[in-house]
């Protein structure tokens, strides 16, 4: 009897100690979760991604999470869809498109990223192109004739009353430096690529004038069976992602140091240029994001009229036959829990690490 009891007993402390060590008993068996990013190479800018585990916010909230990379929105998706990676970052059109082939697919967005549109057409700042129609016979450059920002492209113009078949010619030129000297030799007048690769291109010696179309472009997705399962950890791995797109918005420059410590530092430039280069892309792309500072829009939110709208743009552009049921796109249900987060530490830390 005695014995029995003193197990009982060490069994009960065992519990008070993990409740007491971090506060939380599920730390210690955090849950496994793989998040991908939708890109071939990783840049300081995916700091939302991947910053939670060297600065241990993924920790702190009691998930264990792997991060990695897929060649594109798509095979992300695929990954998500197959149980292979169980959250990703991928566009809402690749989500809405997928969905259109194959309505059960098991893929939810759970989590609004990019609230602005990473696609946008720029001109050089010195430009005599001052509004969308003067770009009436000029050249425009993409990456290729497959670009994902064809159909941002195409409704900027028919918005602006031109012709996309005929007003503009439409040359590939690539990305960055590619692009860049493109541009520069009169190639091109204007080009269509996306954030980061308009704000690497400025480093390289442009300053552009952008237009943009008003719309979210981004979102977190979730494999459906998982969030069914694991909706506790969904919202864990989302708050992290919240504390992440908070510091490196607070201190872009310590997000660069983690990034080189994880994934190197670029070749042939000197420390002070590389940190120049990379502050300015990650902080333009994270102009995209909810700003840390706006206490009146709640992290990763969104709303049917968003995906309505971009069904009706996908529509308009002939890659949709016609809109499907928005409710089986995304799920709001975790958001109040995500935004449960206190982000004070946070800054704190990033202000501690400039």
């Amino acid at each position: 009897m005695i014995r029995q009891f003193c197990r009982a007993l060490v069994s009960v402390l065992a519990v008070l100690t993990g409740l007491t060590l971090g506060g939380q008993v599920h730390a210690q068996a955090a849950p496994k979760v793989k998040l991908w990013g939708a890109s071939a190479t990783v840049d300081a800018y995916h700091g939302f991604l991947f910053l939670g585990n060297p600065l241990g916010f993924y920790k702190e909230q009691g998930v264990e999470v792997e991060f990695g990379t897929a060649a594109g929105s798509a095979a992300t998706l695929q990954l998500i869809a197959a149980g292979q990676v169980q959250m990703g970052y991928i566009g809402m059109d690749v989500l809405i498109l997928a969905k259109a082939k194959n309505p059960d697919l098991p893929v939810t967005a759970i989590y609004l990223q990019d609230i602005g549109n990473i696609y946008e057409i720029v001109v050089p700042e010195e430009s005599d192109i001052k509004t969308v129609a003067d770009l009436k016979d000029k050249n425009i450059g993409l990456a290729n004739l497959a670009s994902g920002a064809i159909p941002s492209l195409r409704a900027t113009l028919a918005e602006a009353k031109l012709n996309p078949d005929s007003s503009v010619g439409m040359i590939p030129v690539g990305n960055g430096a590619q692009a860049a000297a493109a541009l520069r030799a009169g190639r091109v007048q204007a080009l269509s690529l996306f954030r980061a690769q308009h704000a690497l291109i400025e480093t390289l010696g442009f300053k552009f004038r952008y237009f943009t179309r008003a719309a979210p472009s981004a979102i977190i997705a979730v494999n459906t069976n998982f969030l069914r399962d694991n909706p506790d950890a969904v919202a864990r791995t989302l708050r992290s992602i919240v504390m992440a797109s908070t510091f490196a918005q607070a201190n872009p420059q310590a997000t660069v140091r983690e990034f080189w410590k994880l994934f190197g530092k670029p070749q042939g430039l000197s420390d002070d240029e590389a940190m120049k280069r990379s502050t300015h892309v990650l902080s333009s792309t994270a102009k995209l994001w909810k700003d840390h500072k706006d206490t009146a829009t709640k992290w990763g939110d969104m709303t049917a009229a968003q995906w309505d709208g971009m069904q009706q743009f996908l529509v308009a552009q002939k890659l949709l036959e016609k809109p499907g049921p928005t409710a089986a796109l995304f799920s709001t249900a975790l958001i109040d829990r995500v935004n449960q987060v206190d982000l004070a530490p946070v800054l704190r830390r990033a202000e501690s690490m400039k």
